[in-house]
């Protein structure tokens, strides 16, 4: 008796394939593993909005103004300690960092190569009025990080940042209240005008006549909430900070008042 041949599979014959359930949380593990990004990515470097000393914003398309208008996506608190001052041609990681929504909430992050506290901001040397050298102001910057999308973006269009410095805070912070008593609305649901103080020399920073978002706009906002919070809790690379160029006033200082003064022997 012949033996019976194996099948054989023919160009065009359909191969049955397990079906694949997705898990019933699916959408909660995206979304953790959304925001798990922000450890795993380097900020974009060509998203910023420049600000350049003749009070113009400059986009990241080459466009410059001295106003500009944009739908403020979500923002955070950012802390920054330098040792230097501010060079243009030699720009540097902080020695010292922290970012978080809260700025009494704010601690010094981890990766932080030159701490100035063993913990929260609020009681660093670096963080009090007249720690600075040069004024009556603190050493360490308080600024805001701001998600910004232009009022006619669609999906694809890049979300641009841009850094408050901290003579625009209060501003800020007064324009952000405002807006939710009149509007009822956080900063995604309105377009907001940036400009510069005209009675100040240098670029400082200042927020007001709020529009409401359009139903796209507002849609368009709210779905690109989760990228603008990984994109703004990305740390600072201090890859190429110097472990032996002169540090700050007193590492890990006592929570507050002045560093301590070095006994004689």
């Amino acid at each position: 008796m012949a033996k019976a041949k194996p099948a054989v599979k023919t160009p065009g014959t359909a191969v049955a394939r397990a079906k694949i359930n997705l898990p019933i949380d699916a959408n909660e593990q995206m979304a953790r593993e959304v925001a798990a990004l922000a450890d795993r990515i380097q900020a974009p470097s060509g998203n910023k909005i420049a600000i350049t000393q003749d009070k113009q914003f400059k986009l990241p398309n080459g466009d410059a103004d001295d106003t500009m208008q944009g739908i403020i996506v979500d923002f955070v608190s950012y802390n920054a300690y330098y040792d230097k001052p501010y060079n243009p041609n030699d720009i540097t990681p902080p020695n010292c960092f922290a970012l978080g929504e809260v700025p009494s909430e704010l601690s010094r992050s981890d990766n932080s190569p030159d701490p100035q506290c063993d913990g929260p901001c609020a009681g660093c040397w670096a963080n009090q009025w007249k720690s600075s050298p040069t004024s009556n102001g603190k050493a360490c910057g308080n600024h805001k990080l701001l998600a910004i999308l232009p009022p006619n973006a669609d999906a694809e269009t890049p979300l641009m940042l841009l850094k408050i410095s901290p003579t625009g805070l209060k501003s800020f912070d007064s324009y952000v209240a405002s807006v939710a008593r009149n509007f009822q609305r956080p900063p995604y649901g309105v377009i907001t005008e940036v400009s510069f103080d005209e009675n100040s020399t240098y670029a400082t920073l200042r927020f007001g006549n709020p529009q409401p978002c359009s139903t796209d706009q507002l849609a368009l906002a709210m779905s690109r909430r989760e990228e603008a919070r990984a994109m703004l809790v990305v740390e600072p690379d201090v890859s190429s900070f110097e472990k032996d160029a002169p540090k700050g006033k007193s590492k890990l200082a006592p929570a507050r008042g002045k560093p301590p003064q070095r006994k004689a022997a």
